[in-house]
């Protein structure tokens, strides 16, 4: 199956249109200065090793397992330091269990939630420490940088001041934006506080609508937060402390009966947008906006700033709305980004333009129902799938773009929602079995609907059901059982031929319910007027009346697993304020162009899915430390929403939206294919050892900790940079002499005369609760000890802040000097003196295919019009499933399949991330989506170079330097194989077994790129003579030998100055770091220095 030339040549020539066009994407300057400052050109760069779920979460520390691992990805000239990552993760952690003290079901945040807070705390740390210096770096960097990209757009204009107090975060539904904004809140009021801000008037969350302003509120009150509806009464006492939510729509000039003066919220306000480009849409509302703002700050949120800058009309608005978000976007996850890591469920995308009759569109919506249906059986089929994998009974939903407009369809006046109704109606009356005929072509794929590119519509759907009809000989018959089965599970009907009625609520909601006979509502139609429709229905000879249904409303009780409701239908204004995660198929009826922010935002509630654990992933993409066993039959199914678009003029430009993102756009699915993992060692009669901890050692319950421990003084060393922190982000292109010149300054006993040191012991207590260190014993004596005694930190700080002239200001600042600094300590101390306790602890463990994160299979996804991919990855699977993968296996040297029989397992997989020419070889070069994915992580180059070389080595020197020796090889895989505390939870690539008759070599190996690293000095360097000193002794064994080295694929002329001048060479070999480009000499010296310790 083959993309069109012609479609393909298309595409390429709206991709280029786009591109002179500009996209929101391109333009981020924002996200991409912060980026910056982590050293990093994307957010996958930064997010690569963050994405695991074993990572979410606060350790017994007290700390971001996520903080922990960025401090990983630390550049030594970087911009950020691991102490001001630790002070900014603090305030994380602590307004997490803020929010979180209420709630039976605490928030463990996901890596690009807990990214969006971090970047929102370096921001407003910025910010409000020097707005000017702020704008200037902003403007530096994109005229340095962000302008000399080759992906990025270069016409946005320089940054003001007044730009700055605009912030806007780009985010998919369901990606949490709600609770985002809540920390996001604390956020802005610690550092207004902080730095002495002006005091604030309000603090506004501003929604579109009355609906999502009730959600707001419920969600404010489970955070713990003082909230309310706005109201002219509420009193000055409140104001600024309460959150007062209020919708757009009831801003005007002038008071009114329900409306208040834009004037009554001018001043220093904090205003939270959600979805606030639909203000954007009406220039009142826009102008609304920026005054309540003005003088203040705002948070925006939404998941469509792009589809709303691309409906702009008017180029001179859309350029202005495009400047601003460019400017303003200070994180983008976006759903491109939920999609590609998991989230969310699966989606497949319908869209008929037209029909030649009503058959054909008779035909469609029989697809619909029996869409319906299938999700449904499967749902009910097995209670894992609710219980397990958390997902919620099938709800089938009609969007209409109108409710009372009509049109001429067979000399009948009708609007979207009554024809509906009519094929409902048909479909239940069934008067001549027409419908068992279309589920009988539907399921043997002969219906005649075709995409535009000949493919079978229906070719790849309703799988389950399939699968029965094969098996039936009657097919006919089967198709009427489906049929009766329809009528059952989705109308609670047994009855073939009997009528739809559609009752209008009598007082109460004036709901519209639907029901066949006497049996419960299968249906409800939520409209604003619902008795104008009622008028429109009866003159289409529907059977209505007015009926009392009790004291529930059937839409507001949807979500109860009460609910017999399995269809609703409704014009697109339902969807404001409602929320489900039910929705499993949608219908769209002549939708156009205008709506399309609104479809965007159903397609993202429709696209939600709480998932295993609640790690919002649908199942086939759930990270293999959740070992949730085997998955439930037809799962996949269910966890796909299934668009049907009818005369949707927006499905075209959807799809488009979809491109641009970079994702599939159902023109062409994926191939997935499931290679399994072979054991090459019999592990049971080999025998391999580790260094683990005893697992019954619990180091809370069995050691105290002393922070004026002498040991621990000698072993800390805390950095604390004073300087203005806007001026650090100037010194990246300025020479080292620069930091040289910084002074380094201590705190006397002059200064700690004026120390508060009750304050600073609360302080300290605070940090130790919120950390659970209830092992440590805190007292005022030993603060002023430690704080008498420098040696163990370093103060980069200007001489004038050390003066007394200056008295009341650096006396604070001195207190807050010597809180951090005191923080830091204790904060290493208490590790180190953790590490140095566990290591009592250390023992010889033996090596399993269960304890050392070994993957069972590989999952290969590959595009289907990659058909010789297929092929090749196919050929591939065959070869180990029959025991005759005994070779490497190449495609187009991007792609390798790796044999190394002195690896654990295999086979090992090698994607290149480029090819020789720097392309990007598994990337659609129009749509930017993949066309190969393989999970779990493939090798990268470095770590394919490594093993290749490796491997031959080994083979070469088998009779000489490793004669007489077993070699064994291991991929350690981060975060589930074995990491070093001591080196900064460092997980090398490698571990690499020699065994020479009782002797035993463990050699932990990390090819990397070392510019990086801090110098010689840095603990993932200096981890070998931690194994050789600390951890080999702790074993006990004379017989097992530990070791470590780094493998530069970095040159050396690059980080000479690591070493001391006069510039020595073999400084580097000394600290076990060695250079790549030597190729086997590199590889000769490391195992000569591995036998010989």
């Amino acid at each position: 199956m083959r993309r069109s030339l012609r479609n393909v040549c298309s595409n390429k020539v709206m991709a280029k249109k786009q591109q002179k066009k500009g996209r929101l994407q391109q333009a981020l300057v924002l996200f991409h200065y912060i980026l910056n400052l982590f050293g990093c050109k994307d957010l996958e760069a930064l997010s690569r090793d963050l994405k695991e779920p074993l990572l979410e979460g606060v350790n017994d520390d007290g700390e971001s397992r996520l903080y922990q691992a960025l401090c990983q990805r630390l550049y030594a000239t970087g911009l950020l330091t691991m102490e001001r990552l630790h002070y900014y993760d603090e305030h994380i952690v602590r307004f997490t269990r803020e929010i979180n003290e209420k709630r039976d079901e605490p928030i463990t945040w996901k890596y690009f939630q807990y990214l969006s807070l971090l970047f929102t705390e370096i921001y407003l740390d910025q910010y409000f420490a020097d707005a000017q210096a702020l704008c200037d770096s902003l403007n530096r960097f994109l005229h340095d940088d962000f302008n000399h990209r080759p992906d990025t757009w270069h016409e946005l204009p320089d940054f003001t001041v007044d730009d700055l107090n605009k912030l806007a975060f780009w985010n998919a539904t369901g990606s949490g934006k709600t609770l985002l904004m809540h920390v996001n809140i604390k956020q802005y009021l610690y550092y207004a506080e902080h730095y002495h801000a002006k005091k604030l008037n309000r603090i506004i969350v501003l929604t579109p609508n009355e609906g999502l302003s009730r959600q707001h509120l419920d969600e404010l009150y489970a955070s713990g937060m003082q909230a309310c509806l706005f109201s002219k009464q509420t009193g000055a006492l409140f104001r600024g402390k309460m959150v007062e939510v209020i919708d757009i729509n009831k801003l005007a000039e002038n008071d009114g009966d329900k409306t208040v003066a834009v004037e009554a919220f001018e001043g220093n306000n904090l205003v939270l947008v959600d979805e606030g480009h639909k203000g954007s849409s009406g220039d009142v509302w826009m102008s609304y906006r920026q005054r309540i703002t003005e003088e203040g700050f705002s948070f925006e949120y939404s998941a469509t700033f792009g589809q709303a800058i691309s409906a702009k009309s008017n180029a001179k608005e859309r350029k202005a709305m495009f400047n601003q978000y460019g400017k303003a976007t200070l994180f983008d996850y976006s759903y491109r980004y939920f999609y590609a890591d998991g989230y969310g469920k699966d989606y497949r995308i319908m869209n008929m333009n037209d029909w030649n009759d009503d058959e054909l569109l008779d035909m469609y919506l029989t697809a619909y129902l029996l869409c319906l249906y299938e999700q449904a059986k499967i749902y009910g089929s097995d209670a894992r799938i609710h219980n397990k994998f958390l997902v919620e009974k099938p709800l089938g939903i009609f969007v209409g773009s109108s409710v009372k407009a009509v049109s001429k369809e067979n000399k009948r006046e009708v609007s979207d929602v009554t024809q509906v109704l009519l094929f409902l109606q048909n479909f239940i009356d069934n008067p001549n079995q027409a419908f068992t005929t279309y589920i009988r072509r539907l399921l043997s794929s002969d219906d005649g609907l075709k995409t535009k590119n000949g493919y079978s519509v229906f070719g790849t759907s309703f799988l389950t059901l399939k699968k029965g009809m094969a098996v039936e000989d009657d097919k006919q018959k089967f198709a009427d059982n489906i049929y009766r089965g329809i009528l059952k599970e989705l109308f609670h009907s047994t009855i073939s031929g009997a009528k739809l009625h559609i009752d209008l609520q009598k007082g109460g909601f004036e709901e519209i319910g639907l029901r066949v006979g006497n049996s419960p509502y299968f249906g409800v139609i939520n409209v604003g007027d619902g008795k104008e429709l009622v008028k429109l229905l009866q003159a289409n000879g529907f059977l209505c009346e007015v009926k009392a249904f009790g004291t529930a409303s059937l839409f507001a009780t949807i979500n109860s697993p009460r609910s017999t409701v399995n269809i609703l239908i409704g014009s697109k204004k339902f969807t404001e304020g409602w929320s489900s995660w039910r929705v499993s198929v949608m219908g769209l009826m002549n939708v156009g162009r205008s709506e399309g922010s609104e479809i965007i935002q159903l397609f993202g509630r429709g696209v939600r899915l709480k998932g295993y654990k609640y790690s919002l992933k649908r199942s086939k993409m759930l990270d293999a430390c959740y070992q949730c066993g085997n998955l439930p039959k037809g799962l996949d199914a269910i966890e796909t929403l299934n668009i049907f678009g009818v005369r949707a003029d927006y499905m075209e430009a959807f799809k488009a939206y979809l491109e641009d993102e970079g994702l599939p756009t159902n023109e062409i699915d994926y191939e997935e294919i499931v290679i399994k993992t072979i054991p090459t060692v019999d592990l049971e009669t080999t025998e391999l050892y580790l260094p683990k901890v005893v697992d019954d050692y619990n180091f809370k319950k069995s050691a105290v900790v002393d922070p004026a421990d002498t040991g621990l003084m000698n072993r800390v060393l805390v950095r604390l940079d004073k300087y203005p922190k806007v001026d650090l982000l100037r010194s990246k292109s300025v020479s080292t002499s620069y930091n040289a010149s910084r002074h380094i300054g201590k705190l006397s006993q002059e200064h700690l005369h004026w120390i508060d040191w009750t304050e600073v012991y609360f302080a300290l207590q605070k940090m130790k609760a919120e950390r659970g260190w209830y092992n440590m014993t805190l007292r005022i004596e030993d603060f002023k000890h430690l704080m008498a005694h420098p040696t163990w930190y370093e103060l980069a700080i200007p001489k004038a802040n050390l003066d007394f002239r200056d008295f009341g200001k650096n006396v604070e600042l001195w207190q807050d000097i010597t809180i951090i600094l005191l923080r830091g300590y204790i904060d290493l101390a208490y590790k180190k003196a953790k590490a140095r306790e566990e290591q009592k602890h250390l023992r010889n463990t033996r090596v399993t295919y269960y304890n050392i994160g070994v993957p069972e299979e590989y999952t290969v996804k590959v595009r289907n019009d990659k058909e010789g991919l297929i092929d090749h990855v196919t050929s591939v699977k065959e070869e180990v499933e029959q025991g005759n993968f005994h070779r490497d296996r190449v495609f187009d040297d991007c792609f390798k399949t790796l044999n190394v029989d002195m690896h654990l397992y295999k086979p090992l997989m090698f994607l290149a991330e480029r090819d020789a020419n720097g392309n990007r070889p598994f990337l659609d070069e129009v749509t930017g989506e993949p066309v190969l994915q393989v999970s779990p992580v493939a090798l990268n180059i470095g770590e394919k170079n490594f093993v290749e070389a490796f491997r031959d080595y080994c083979n070469k020197h088998k009779d000489d330097v490793l004669a007489g020796k077993q070699v064994y090889l291991l991929r350690n895989e981060s975060k589930k194989g074995l990491g070093f505390f001591e080196a900064n939870n460092f997980y090398p690539d490698f571990i690499l077994w020699i065994l020479e008759g009782n002797k035993q070599f463990v050699t932990f190996i990390d090819p990397k790129g070392i510019r990086n690293l801090k110098g010689l000095d840095d603990p993932k360097v200096q981890l070998f003579r931690y194994l050789q000193n600390d951890v080999t002794r702790q074993m006990g064994n004379p017989n097992i030998f530990m070791n470590s080295f780094i493998i530069s694929n970095t040159p050396m002329e690059q980080v000479d100055f690591w070493a001391k001048a006069p510039f020595d060479a073999d400084e580097f070999a000394r600290n076990h770091v060695l250079f790549e480009e030597k190729y086997e000499a590199y590889l000769d010296q490391m195992t000569r220095m591995i036998l010989n310790p």
